[in-house]
């Protein structure tokens, strides 16, 4: 009976059974990719550390000379008696310019090379004991003479991939040119580019280079950063200065809440599939009910259990579960790789077999959800009772509530707008979940359109503590002649440059130090990054309540941290700050009492910051932040001057405020466009199918209607334009109230998912064109063209066809 019963169901409306298993196969695949990405982001620390024997912090031995003469002995006996530093291994890296190095199809002057020119570059040889690297399908290699192994981002930002010659040029001018043998998984350093060679030739490479630099992997007990200052001091040698780096993996990092937003949506998309599946297997299954009550109450007059005809009655909706789980397994698992590394391409994918117990679980659980929820509707079929067969469904209908409207008292308005409103006014039920599935696919389109827009803006990047952002710049190869020979900063030497070439621009930078915010027991409780110097810090955006500090004993505090320890406005609290000695030769850490005047929002990343007031000048200069990149002119005459700017030092040396913030994203930039595009096209392609098994339904329901129409003069086309004019106003009224979710509750799951990674204050931005225009449009015109296409059939509707009424 089960099997008779399915070939049944599948034989009758093959279109919205068709739907209807894509829906459940492509949710299943969905489910297991999803699955296995969530599970990836919350355990690629551990993956990494399993894998990769990641070290806890790099310690990079700059030399104070253009080399080191001398082996460091010294600084291997500290590192073998710290009882801190568990083990560590010894390579050695040659560090190169960005420039050494030409790659196929790029122009280095006009095409964006920021990977490589705004991070270190080194070739160094594979490594063996820390940071191991491991290829795109997660496993070992080893680079053959004559080639060279790249990170997978540079192949992503650069396009150079596998085959392709690079060519490097020493600095006594030979020129090697290596042939791309190798992507790898970069997962030990963030601001580092590795070329990994073979180990004979790393020696032929770098035989005339000065940049040689010996590297340190420590394995640590404690590697917090105040454990790896004083580490950091403790290593000292006459010909090199110790740079420490730590580790990479802290949960607050900008990486780790980019791919945190990533999981969030595919989250989002596997529910709102879910979601739709469950909307559309009730919809299909109440109308199939109202069509077969009569048989139904027959069966139930012959004494058919109605708990064994519920199971029959469900045969196709358990077989679709069953077979469209089995395809989401076998698809989902080469799939949910893929997903893994197009969002993340340097993360280590868990093992195979958690792959799969992962992905078999939820899809497991998907099943039995839609096989309970398929019985859950068939409680149904116990109301309909023997006289609902002898009556049919329509008995008692007479005496229910009519139409709101009349159309006798509508005399201006059209027969089809009337037959449109009074369906939705008379029978609002029937489209409440249509009306779900619209609102919650607009809302999630523009959650992921709006994600992109907030993010990659100058408004986002005032919470990186820059208050103007007017133009960006690549100059450090322009000063640093300058900068060396004056022993000014990056910052002085380039305002220097502008006011010599006639340019109202200005860069302007705070000065750093370290501090520590000290607890009621008189310990260091939080390390903090501290701010101070003549800068126009009264130009950043503090939180309500508060004012700029200007005091020397004042200063203003990042907002999450000051949440966390419930310090508010007006507190005095206790901070030890690395100061200038009296000699100004070196520092001393001085205790302070400081009044807290003010707070704002930044991206923590796990480091606090402190603003002094602008009447401290007390402390050890580390080095300097700038917070303001200005063009001190009209709005209107910015962009005639930057254009000038970049005539004058060159086109890839100034960047626009749009240039800088695309070249400082780019990145996220270019995954949250995947999103857009991936998630939208997804969206509208689930919307335009059960627009169409809706609209389906809607005709085969309302032919009987239809025909009535028709037969008493209405055009085919009056009745094409009552159905078109129903969606529409479905669509709008979806539309309307996922603006409104958006506004509300999308902008606080904004700001309390941002909250978790240290980051207060953050909010959507106002976006007209795409949250209003774009969005809207596309839903509605894609809705409206499937209904269109629906209705082709309305004219063979006739009167003498129908063989019941």
């Amino acid at each position: 009976m089960f099997f008779k019963m399915l070939k049944s169901d599948l034989k009758r409306k093959k279109g919205l059974n068709v739907i209807l298993f894509i829906f459940i196969t492509v949710a299943s695949v969905l489910v297991f990719a999803g699955a296995v990405e969530i599970f990836s982001t919350i355990t690629v620390k551990s993956t990494t550390d399993r894998y990769c024997n990641a070290s806890d912090a790099t310690l990079i031995m700059m030399p104070y000379k253009s080399y080191i003469s001398k082996p460091l002995v010294d600084t291997e006996k500290k590192l073998d008696d710290d009882p801190n530093v568990i083990s560590w291994d010894k390579e050695q890296w040659t560090r190169i310019s960005y420039t050494s190095m030409d790659y196929p199809d790029i122009d280095e002057k006009n095409d964006n090379i920021s990977f490589v020119k705004n991070r270190q570059n080194y070739i160094c040889k594979l490594p063996r004991v820390h940071d191991l690297v491991y290829d795109m399908n997660d496993q070992p290699f080893y680079v053959e003479s004559g080639k060279v192994a790249i990170p997978v981002e540079m192949s992503r930002n650069l396009g150079v991939s596998i085959g392709d010659k690079i060519k490097f040029t020493t600095l006594m001018g030979d020129v090697y040119e290596l042939e791309v043998s190798k992507l790898f998984k970069e997962n030990g350093y963030k601001f580092l580019v590795r070329f990994i060679v073979a180990d004979a030739d790393y020696d032929i490479l770098t035989k005339d280079e000065i940049r040689k630099y010996p590297v340190y992997g420590l394995k640590l007990k404690n590697s917090s950063i105040p454990v790896l200052e004083e580490l950091q001091k403790n290593i000292t040698d006459e010909n090199a200065y110790p740079l420490m780096l730590p580790k990479q993996d802290d949960t607050s990092d900008d990486d780790y809440v980019m791919r945190a937003i990533i999981s969030v949506f595919v989250v989002i998309i596997c529910i709102f599939l879910i979601l739709i599946i469950f909307m559309t297997i009730r919809f299909t299954m109440v109308a199939e009910l109202k069509n077969e009550e009569k048989e139904i109450g027959m069966m139930k007059a012959l004494g058919v259990d109605s708990l064994k005809f519920r199971w029959i009655f469900a045969a196709k909706y358990i077989a679709f579960a069953i077979v469209g789980g089995i395809i989401g397994i076998a698809v989902g698992l080469p799939l949910s790789g893929m997903v893994v590394n197009i969002f993340d391409a340097n993360a280590i994918l868990p093992k195979r077999s958690q792959m799969i117990i992962i992905g078999i679980i939820s899809v497991l659980l998907m099943i039995f959800m839609m096989i309970a929820f398929s019985l859950f509707v068939m409680r149904r079929i116990s109301k309909i009772s023997v006289i609902d067969a002898i009556h049919g469904e329509n008995h008692g209908e007479r005496f229910g509530k009519g139409s709101p409207m009349f159309l006798h008292k509508r005399k201006k308005m059209s027969v089809s707008m009337f037959l449109a409103l009074s369906d939705l006014l008379g029978r609002a039920k029937r489209y409440i979940f249509l009306v779900i599935a619209y609102t919650l696919g607009a809302a999630i389109m523009l959650l992921a359109f709006n994600v992109r827009n907030s993010i990659v803006s100058t408004e986002f990047a005032k919470f990186f503590l820059y208050h103007t952002l007017d133009f960006g710049e690549n100059l450090y190869d322009d000063v640093k002649t300058r900068m060396k020979a004056e022993g000014v900063t990056f910052t002085v030497a380039c305002n220097e440059m502008f006011e010599e070439a006639g340019f109202p621009a200005h860069f302007d930078s705070e000065f750093t130090t370290d501090g520590y915010y000290i607890n009621e027991g008189g310990e260091k409780e939080e390390y903090f990054y501290v701010l101070f110097g003549d800068a126009k810090i009264e130009k950043l955006r503090y939180r309500e309540g508060g004012k700029c500090p200007q005091l020397e004993n004042e200063a203003a505090m990042s907002y999450f941290t000051a949440k966390k320890y419930g310090i508010n406005v007006g507190d005095v609290l206790k901070f030890i700050i690395y100061e200038k000695n009296d000699s100004n030769t070196d520092y001393v850490e001085n205790e302070r009492q400081i009044v807290i005047t003010a707070f704002f929002d930044y991206f923590e990343g796990g480091t606090p910051a402190l603003i002094m007031g602008k009447d401290y000048d007390k402390g050890y200069h580390f080095g300097e932040n700038i917070i303001g990149q200005e063009i001190n002119a009209k709005e209107s005459e910015k962009a005639g001057i930057i254009k000038e700017m970049k005539a004058y030092f060159g086109e890839d040396k100034i960047l626009d405020t749009d240039e800088l913030i695309k070249d400082w994203m780019s990145e996220y930039d270019r995954l949250f466009a995947l999103i857009e595009y991936v998630l939208g096209g997804a969206i509208i392609a689930v919307l335009l199918l059960i627009t169409y098994l809706y609209s389906s339904v809607f005709i085969a329901e309302e032919t009987s209607e239809i025909a009535l129409l028709k037969s008493t003069g209405f055009t085919s086309g009056t009745v094409k334009k009552w159905q078109i004019l129903r969606i529409l106003m479905l669509a709008a009224v979806s539309i309307v109230i996922a603006e409104v979710l958006f506004r509300t509750l999308g902008k606080f799951i904004m700001t309390k998912f941002m909250e978790n990674y240290s980051v207060t204050g953050t909010t959507f931005l106002f976006e007209f064109p795409v949250s209003f225009i774009l969005i809207p449009l596309i839903i509605t015109v894609s809705v409206l063209t499937v209904v269109a296409l629906t209705l082709r059939g309305v004219r063979n509707i006739a009167i003498w066809k129908i063989s019941e009424e």
